[in-house]
C-alpha cells in the first residue's frame, strides 16, 4: 500500500505537469525512491514504462486538442514536447494511426457516435461558465473501461475505506473524474479516480490524494443510473458542444459529483449526478 501510495503522488505530478519537462530522477524523488527501483516499480504497476506513460498520456491530449480545438497543428505539437512536426507527425501516428492533419476530422467512430446521438433532443447545461473552485479529495484510481470494471472497482475499495473508518457515507461529497475520452483511449487504458472530500483527512493505505481543480466549466444535470453516464456525456458532445462556441479545456478532466449513489439508493431511475465539463478561457472564431 505504501508502494502505491507512491505511484499515485507521481500518478498526479505528471497529470499536473504534462506540457513540462520530466526527468526519471525527478520523479523518483517524488517517490521518495531511487530511480532504479521507482521504475521498475512504475513498470510493475502501470503495465508500461514511465517514458511509454508519459509519451502515450501526452499524444492522446494531443489528439483532443485536434478533435476539440482550434489550436494550429505546430502549436499542439510543441505542447506535447516535440520540437519540429515532421517528430510530432511521425509519433502521433504511431500511437494514433494518421497523421495529425487527417485525425483533425471526425473519425469513423466519433461519426458513429455522433450519427446515434445527434438526432435526439439537445441537452442544455444547467450553468455554463461558473467557476467551480478546487477542492482537497482522497482517491482510488482504476484502469479499465469506464462502462465495465473501473469505476465499480474503486467505489469497491472507497467504500471499504469508508466502512474502515467509520464515515458517515451519506454526509460525504463523493466523486467521479474521467481522465481520457473513451473515442481516443483504448478501455484497458482508460482512467477513473473515485473521489470523496473527507476534510481534514490524509491518504492511508490504498487512499491517494489530489486536488479536483477549478475553474470555468458547463454544468449538466444527469437524472438515473450511473451506467447511463457514459450516454450523457455522449449526448452532451453530439447536441451541445458541437453546435456551441465553446472549446474544451484539455488541461483539465471531466468530472461528475454524485448527488446520490447506486449503493445507497436502490431507486435507481431517481439518482441524481453533476456532471462538469471543462471550458476554456477562449472560443471558436
Amino acid at each position: 500500500m505504501t508502494h502505491l501510495a507512491s505511484i499515485y503522488r507521481v500518478l498526479v505530478a505528471i497529470e499536473q505537469h504534462l506540457d513540462n519537462e520530466m526527468t526519471l530522477e525527478g520523479l523518483a524523488k517524488i517517490a521518495h525512491l531511487s530511480p532504479y527501483h521507482f521504475h521498475r516499480l512504475f513498470t510493475a504497476v502501470m503495465g508500461e514504462s514511465l517514458h511509454q506513460y508519459i509519451r502515450r498520456l501526452r499524444l492522446e491530449v494531443a489528439a483532443k486538442k485536434l478533435r476539440y480545438t482550434d489550436l494550429p497543428v505546430t502549436t499542439i505539437g510543441l505542447d506535447a514536447q516535440y520540437d519540429t512536426p515532421s517528430a510530432f507527425t511521425k509519433a502521433f501516428k504511431q500511437v494514433m494511426g494518421q497523421v495529425p492533419k487527417q485525425y483533425r476530422t471526425l473519425e469513423p467512430a466519433l461519426n458513429t457516435i455522433y450519427e446515434r446521438y445527434t438526432h435526439l433532443e439537445p441537452i442544455s447545461p444547467t450553468q455554463i461558465g461558473s467557476h467551480f473552485q478546487p477542492i482537497e479529495v482522497l482517491f482510488i484510481r482504476k484502469q479499465g473501461d469506464y462502462t465495465q470494471s473501473a469505476p465499480r472497482e474503486a467505489w469497491e475499495q472507497v467504500f471499504r475505506y469508508i466502512h474502515s473508518h467509520h464515515l458517515k457515507s451519506a454526509s460525504l461529497r463523493k466523486f467521479g473524474v474521467f481522465h481520457d475520452d473513451p473515442t481516443i483511449t483504448t478501455g484497458k487504458c482508460q482512467r477513473y479516480d473515485a473521489a470523496i472530500c473527507v476534510p481534514g483527512a490524509r491518504p492511508k493505505g490504498e487512499m491517494g490524494t489530489r486536488k479536483i481543480q477549478g475553474g470555468r466549466y458547463a454544468q449538466f444535470t444527469h437524472m438515473g443510473a450511473h451506467d447511463l453516464l457514459e450516454e450523457t456525456f455522449h449526448r452532451i458532445l453530439c447536441t451541445w458542444f458541437f453546435s456551441s462556441n465553446y472549446q474544451f479545456d484539455e488541461t483539465r478532466p471531466d468530472f461528475c459529483e454524485y448527488l446520490h449513489f447506486d449503493q445507497l439508493d436502490p431507486d435507481r431511475d431517481r439518482l441524481v449526478t453533476h456532471i462538469y465539463i471543462p471550458l476554456a478561457e477562449s472560443r471558436f472564431s
